[in-house]
């Protein structure tokens, strides 16, 4: 389920001591005015605050900044209790192309009542970034203001986007350890992880890239999938330990504000389970790499139905979704799709990563699938490869479905170099008329 919001989570992770000043996603306005904002020391004109409302890093809304000059801008709070020596931390999620800085106004004997101001932070991206920095009050006073400081934004690159920003005092719990098993198993009758809100150390194995995060599994059973919002720049394959928050957004359990994202090894094996149309809709598989099997194709109406198509085995019926890997089914035809499994928008999706993902079901696949072979496994130079029968077709794909390597085989055991491979995940495909199969293997440098 999960009913909890990212900013509930955020005031969870707080120790006892800490306090919250300011915890929004304005989500919240009064005609062009975020709540809460555009305080008495705000210098931006009202047209160069924006409400945005495309991809928004949480909720509905996010708050647009417009500053094209190198002279600085403010973008204040409403009036804040602030106390003479407390440190304020200020964290936010920001995107597009200019710099931005965080002040404090308290009224204090110099600089103008302006605490002096932190450096400015260059963002140039299209993905939701979180920053952080920390001022400190000089003045006891209730009529404190927080600044957004911008200059130097961009119209081509949509100037500068923020969101979820939080002020708060004090100091933030410590992370715990814990496995993906341990952060999505759950007894709530909503599907919300028991430790929402908690930042976690944890771990697993890279199932899927969206552009906006990944899948980590560890493992192929139950509550062993999860989706991490972060933009690191990890591939398929790869084996990694990271820190992160534990969050409900929009109904599905995900990891964000990651930080210590480590890769302990690449190329390694990923897990799939094999599932019915009907199970993969159930809590316990949410975030997990799963494949069903000649499943039919009972809407093909991508068109109307935002990308989605609909398949079903016998046992119900499941959304095939176009995030990462947009396919074109045929009604009435019968799939083998592998995917990632989702939930947005009240419904169980599978989320198919690339071409390889979605096949033509034809009754032979996983005979051939069990009769192939590929050694040594992680491979360097030369990949063997034994079929069941000569005169097959192969293809070699890369982690992004990318056909790197293809022809045919035309003996029982073949060898295929694969010196000019990148290190990461392959999948290699064999076809004949009447069968297909697939086996991944990795590539190490």
């Amino acid at each position: 389920m999960k009913h909890i919001t990212l900013l509930t989570a955020l005031l969870l992770g707080l120790t006892a001591q800490a306090q919250t000043i300011v915890a929004t996603s304005f989500e919240s306005w009064t005609g062009n005015v975020p709540d809460g904002w555009v305080g008495s020391k705000t210098n931006l004109a009202a047209d160069s605050i924006q409400q945005a409302d495309q991809n928004i890093q949480f909720g509905t809304y996010a708050v647009r900044l417009v500053s094209a000059t190198s002279t600085h801008k403010r973008f204040t709070t409403t009036s804040q209790s602030v106390t003479t020596g407390t440190a304020y931390n200020i964290s936010f999620y920001a995107r597009g192309n200019g710099e931005i800085r965080t002040g404090l106004f308290d009224g204090r004997a110099t600089g103008f009542g302006y605490a002096p101001y932190n450096p400015y932070i260059t963002v140039n991206t299209t993905s939701w970034t979180p920053y952080s920095q920390q001022i400190v009050a000089d003045n006891d006073t209730i009529n404190g203001e927080f600044i957004l400081s911008v200059r130097n934004t961009v119209a081509a690159s949509g100037h500068l986007e923020v969101d979820s920003v939080r002020i708060w005092t004090g100091a933030v719990n410590p992370p715990t350890d814990a496995s993906i098993y341990q952060i999505q198993n759950t007894t709530d009758p909503n599907g919300a992880s028991l430790l929402v809100g908690q930042t976690v150390n944890t771990g697993g194995v890279v199932c899927g890239v969206a552009t906006n995060g990944y899948w980590l599994q560890s493992g192929s059973g139950p509550w062993t999938g999860i989706f991490v919002f972060d933009s690191s720049p990890v591939a398929l394959g790869d084996s990694l330990t990271l820190t992160a928050l534990v969050e409900e957004y929009f109904d599905q359990t995900q990891l964000s504000d990651a930080a210590n994202v480590n890769i302990v090894s690449p190329g390694n094996p990923v897990d799939v389970l094999s599932a019915t149309t009907g199970v993969v809709g159930q809590e316990q598989w949410e975030g997990m790499l799963v494949q069903v099997t000649n499943a039919d194709c009972t809407n093909d109406d991508i068109a109307n139905n935002f990308g989605q198509w609909t398949i079903d085995d016998g046992s119900g019926a499941v959304l095939v979704n176009d995030l990462m890997y947009a396919y074109t089914p045929t009604l009435g035809v019968n799939y083998d799709v592998t995917g990632l499994v989702s939930y947005s928008f009240s419904e169980w999706k599978i989320e198919p990563r690339f071409a390889a993902d979605v096949a033509i079901s034809t009754g032979l696949d996983e005979q051939l699938l069990a009769a192939t072979r590929v050694w040594p496994v992680p491979a360097t130079d030369v990949l063997t490869v034994d079929v069941p029968v000569p005169g097959v077709r192969y293809q070699v794909l890369d982690a992004s479905g990318r056909a790197v390597l293809e022809g045919s085989f035309s003996a029982l055991r073949n060898t295929l170099p694969v010196t000019g491979l990148q290190q990461g995940l392959y999948t290699l495909l064999v076809r004949r008329a009447d069968a297909l199969g697939r086996v991944s293997f990795p590539v190490v440098r």
